[in-house]
């Protein structure tokens, strides 16, 4: 699917566009164009009138299935926009969420998104469905209110019933936690997307499975253990961070994120290749959610993950490469040390 990329300027403007061309690529769309402007957002379009039309020609001569704003948009922005273009907008935290579908393997994932993607798309729906019913169904009272009201309401039990089922899992998460805390020490791996957790994981574990290069391949919990000096150690996979990550899949993801929280140790996995900025960026972005969801108390540890790639960024951190594995035994000991006191 071809897309063209639109992005307002600002702050880590490099880094920005570097991680929405990687998400749309994820997501499988081609990119052929990418449109920037500087300077404060417009109310209406987010990008200023003369780049709209820039973009409409665009859209008029190479038809794109999608126009990808990496700014996050309000329902009435992206009203505006398709109604000017003429094309499917979609915003940052859209193409997130299909990059999650793409990933999604169990039913509990893909209610988690479906949950995120309708509270999300509940005003844009109540506006486009009011403006259709206003033009089709004219009348105050009349068949128009009704199909309005009619919709409204199926969602909205479509929410709950999504919630109540979330709930279940929660319940049955809460379990698979109690039954890991019996059997040995819980090691929790959180980091940025695309961090090496996964290969972490594997290389502490010894299990031998072929990992993906790409952003958010883990939406569910993956478990795996190692024994050392008679203790087991269960080390979990959980979902990766990115920045400015929506509230809604914080929710959402509440039930997976909460196995991070409960571990006896957490460790925020880094990746040593990356400039000193951006790394250290990553870095404060990952602890600002494990603070948000709670786990602040918890014992931390922070990795370097490729190592092979790049040089030691955190005085006090283990380096690991999680692909050759380098250092994981001495991360293993270093695990051992710092749970030793329980």
């Amino acid at each position: 699917m071809k897309a063209a990329i639109v992005m307002l300027m600002g702050e880590e403007s490099e880094e920005r566009l570097s991680e929405i061309l990687s998400l749309a690529e994820t997501a499988g769309y081609d990119v052929d164009r990418v449109f920037t402007q500087k300077g404060r957002a417009s109310r209406k379009y987010v990008v200023r009138k003369g780049k709209v039309s820039e973009i409409l020609e665009y859209v008029v001569e190479s038809g794109p299935d999608v126009v990808v704003f990496e700014n996050l948009l309000t329902s009435r922005q992206t009203l505006a926009l398709e109604d000017t273009l003429g094309a499917a907008v979609i915003d940052r935290f859209d193409l997130i969420l299909n990059v999650f579908e793409m990933h999604a393997k169990s039913r509990e994932a893909l209610l988690q998104i479906e949950l995120a993607r309708l509270k999300r798309r509940m005003p844009y729906i109540k506006m486009y469905l009011s403006r259709k019913v206003r033009t089709e169904h004219p009348g105050f009272g009349g068949s128009g209110e009704f199909i309005v009201h009619s919709t409204l309401t199926t969602i909205h039990r479509r929410i709950k019933s999504i919630e109540r089922s979330l709930k279940r899992f929660e319940r049955r998460s809460e379990l698979q936690r109690k039954r890991r805390r019996k059997i040995g020490k819980v090691v929790s791996l959180a980091g940025y997307t695309n961090v090496g957790k996964t290969s972490l994981l594997y290389a502490l574990t010894g299990v031998k499975k072929p990992v993906r290069d790409e952003l958010f391949t883990t939406l569910r919990t993956k478990t795996a253990s190692y024994m050392l000096n008679e203790t087991k150690y269960m080390v979990c996979d959980t979902i990766g961070f990115i920045r400015n990550i929506p509230l809604q899949l914080i929710h959402a993801f509440n039930a997976t994120l909460q196995d991070i929280a409960s571990s006896d140790l957490i460790l925020i996995v880094n990746d040593s290749s990356l400039d000193e900025t951006t790394f250290l960026r990553r870095k404060q972005i990952c602890e600002d959610v494990l603070m948000s969801i709670g786990a602040n108390d918890n014992l931390w540890l922070d990795v370097e993950n490729k190592i092979d790639n790049g040089s030691q960024q955190l005085s006090g951190s283990v380096t690991v490469s999680a692909k050759s594995g380098e250092g994981v035994e001495f991360l293993k000991h270093e695990i051992e040390r710092m749970l030793s006191h329980d």
